[in-house]
């Protein structure tokens, strides 16, 4: 079993595949200066759950991209009826047809190796006049990580070097809306009652013993450090 099937089993049934609400979402669009017609690039819309919220607040277009068929599907139906579109492909080899007055990447920085590579890519797919990234993620609450928990997560960088990569870009820092301890509390305990509801459904099956290894592991990186030391929010660049 790969990591996107894992991942699939864990988040999938999630309506924001992040630890993040959906006040702070539309707090991130306004701040973004989403309107009408404006047109929003989200790289990994998971169920399209975000520009859903943005489509209805700010009556923003624009494309989803989404690898995992079943969230591509479950983004489509939720977007039906708007100019929306998904494309079920792989957001590291994309090609846009034309660039976006935004560009979002929540929770999906992994795609390009981490928030920094990322925000060169988001910048490329990006309008050159007033364009706007949202980019959400985990970043280091210090600079003083304990090295054994920060061998671990090289591309996790701290909020300040986020902005900094986002000025060598031509971006400045407009907001940064961060998820509470409790936000991060109920979406981290949500993944792990998927991943239980999963293993108990299965008993002796082996897919069920990697997603129990998987659950293991996830709990004991939250808890050893990553609830102490990690952040997650969403940084709002303006060009």
């Amino acid at each position: 079993m790969d990591f996107a099937e894992i991942e699939t089993i864990t988040q999938g049934t999630l309506k924001i595949m992040n630890p993040i609400s959906e006040e702070k979402l539309l707090q991130a669009g306004k701040t973004a200066g989403l309107a009408p017609k404006k047109r929003v690039l989200d790289i990994g819309c998971g169920n399209g759950t975000t520009l859903s919220l943005w489509h209805k607040a700010f009556g923003i277009t624009g494309t989803g991209i989404e690898l995992r068929q079943s969230s591509a599907a479950t983004a489509r139906n939720t977007l039906a009826g708007t100019t929306i579109e998904i494309r079920c492909v792989d957001a590291a080899t994309l090609v846009p047809k034309e660039p976006y007055n935004t560009v979002a990447a929540l929770g999906t920085s992994f795609i390009f190796g981490g928030a920094e590579k990322a925000l060169a890519h988001l910048a490329e797919h990006a309008d050159e006049n007033g364009s706007t990234i949202v980019i959400g993620d985990r970043f280091w609450r210090t600079d003083r990580v304990p090295a054994e928990f920060a061998r671990e997560w090289r591309e996790v960088p701290t909020a300040y070097e986020i902005a900094s990569t986002a000025r060598d870009l031509g971006f400045t820092l407009a907001g940064m809306i961060t998820a509470s301890t409790d936000e991060w509390d109920a979406y981290e305990s949500a993944i792990w009652k998927n991943a239980l509801e999963y293993i108990d459904a299965r008993e002796n099956d082996p897919a069920s013993d990697e997603v129990a290894l998987y659950l293991e592991q996830i709990q004991d990186e939250y808890l050893a450090y990553g609830r102490e030391y990690m952040g997650w929010g969403l940084f709002v660049l303006r060009q």
